[in-house]
Order: structure tokens, then sequence, then C-alpha cells
């Protein structure tokens, strides 16, 4: 558990990205972009797939990451060394959904399943695997400038973070396992993209106040078309979960609802979530 007790702050609090790369974000072709709520994928390892890629629990280091998957790993790795764009379970990858689109802007939002390894040898593995990342990109359709990025660990559940760590060096499928919650962690844009030569933008000692400016645009949009937050987030949980098709209530809500619609009721109880990584 050292490498867990160790890791107490981002490896790269602050780095300096071109405006290019968010374009991995994007769908294959950002000049003609599909409707709001249209799903696309980012990472397709294991998605769309009845046989998901299998790591072995004592990997140390993560395979080969494709080529569009190459700025996600350069991001995850500003908050540890060793991440894992493709995790060992399913589900795998990291899936878009356009929300928003107007004349000049485009708004898109995606999840990514992201595991971190803590230890290396000769420490045994020690696995941490978030629930999910939630994020948010805010671009020109010109694709020349970025007003917003956010990428996130949600916080609004109990359990969002599963932990696994070997305790066998010679059977990597003897492990303990335990489920806790992590209040925060977060890649966060600090405003909106500037050109690289302008004055202003030498120093990225950008300070604490500037994030009011990443988490709402100074840019009034008027959009064209769009879905809401939640038909967005609900739309690429879909993606990773086929059976969120049929709608599930909380047990309160449940009884209402069968009541209304005189139907009997069928619960699950659960340490988790069953449509996260936190179960």
């Amino acid at each position: 558990m050292e490498g867990l007790l160790e890791w107490t702050a981002p490896t790269v609090p602050i780095k300096e990205f071109g405006v290019s790369k968010f374009l991995d974000l994007l769908p294959q072709n950002p000049n003609s972009l599909p409707p709001p709520g249209t799903i696309y994928t980012i990472i397709d390892v294991g998605i769309d797939s009845s046989r998901p890629l299998s790591l072995p629990s004592d990997s140390y280091y993560p395979p080969k990451v494709q080529k569009r998957g190459q700025f996600l790993h350069r991001l995850f790795s500003m908050l540890h060394p060793h991440p894992f764009l493709v995790t060992r379970f399913d589900p795998q990858g990291a899936v878009g959904c356009v929300r928003a689109v107007s004349k000049d802007y485009v708004e898109v939002m995606f999840r990514l399943h992201v595991e971190f390894q803590l230890n290396e040898p000769p420490r045994l593995p020690f696995w941490f695997t978030p629930a999910q990342f939630t994020g948010r990109l805010l671009m020109s359709r010109n694709l020349t400038k970025v007003l917003h990025f956010h990428l996130y660990v949600p916080n609004d559940r109990r359990l969002n973070v599963d932990m696994e760590w070997l305790i066998d060096k010679n059977d990597p499928e003897v492990m303990e396992v335990d489920i806790g919650y992590m209040p925060h962690m977060e890649l966060i844009s600090a405003g909106h993209s500037k050109p690289h030569d302008e004055v202003a933008y030498e120093s990225i000692n950008f300070p604490v106040e500037l994030r009011g400016m990443a988490n709402s645009s100074s840019v009034k949009i008027q959009w064209e078309v769009e879905i809401t937050e939640n038909d967005a987030m609900e739309a690429l949980a879909v993606k990773f979960y086929p059976f969120k098709k049929v709608k599930y209530y909380n047990l309160s809500d449940a009884f209402n609802v069968a009541t209304a619609e005189k139907k009997l009721v069928h619960s699950l109880v659960l340490w988790g979530a069953l449509d996260d990584q936190s179960c």
C-alpha cells in the first residue's frame, strides 16, 4: 500500500498543450460534425466487443498506446506516471458525445475508464481504479481555440474508487480488494487558449483565481442545436452499459413508479454502483 500513501500530489501540476492535441477528443471528422446526441469512439479497445482485451493483474506498465490515445495518456500522466488507458476489466476505452453545436463553437462530453498502477518492482502491484472519468470540451469550430476543458472523477456517489493489491507474488489472482470515496480528482484548463507567442502566456504559473475562468466561459454562446448535459451523460453510460437502456430507479422511487404503473419491483442491493468501476 506504499504507493497509495506516497501519492499525495499530481506528478505534473501544470502543463501546456497545443490546441491541435484536443482534436483527439472530437469526432473523427471534426469538419463535418454529427448532430447532438451522436456517440463516437475515442479509444476503441473493448468497446463494441464481446471479448475485451484482458491484462494480467501483475502488470506494472501499460501496453503501447494507440495514436489517438497518446494525448490522453499525457494528460493522465500529469496525475500519476503509470496510467492504464486499457483497464484490466470491462468496460474499457473512451467514448464521446456531441452535446451542442453553433455556427462557431462545438461542445462535446466524454467518458473514460482508466486505472493507475501505483507500485513499481519490487513492491507487488497496487491498482487504483476510479469509477469513471467524465470530461467536457468547448472548442471553436475552426479548431483554433479551446475555450474550456475539464476532466474529473464524479464525486456524487458515496463510493467512487476501487483498489486492488496483490498479496502473493506467485499468483496474480490472489488479491485484496476495497472500495472507497475520493472527493477530488480533476484536470482543468486555467482559461481560454491563447497564441503561443503572446507575452501574457509566457508564464503558465496560473493563480488559483483563474479557475473561475475555466468553469464558466466568458463567451455567451447561442447554441443552434443541443441536448442537455444529463441526456449526454446518459447516452455515454448506455454505450458502456447497454442494460441502462432500461430505466433504473432508487428504491424509494421504484415503489412509487411501480404503484403508478401497477408493476412489481425487482431490487438489486450492491456495495457500490452497477454502472461504473467502483462496484
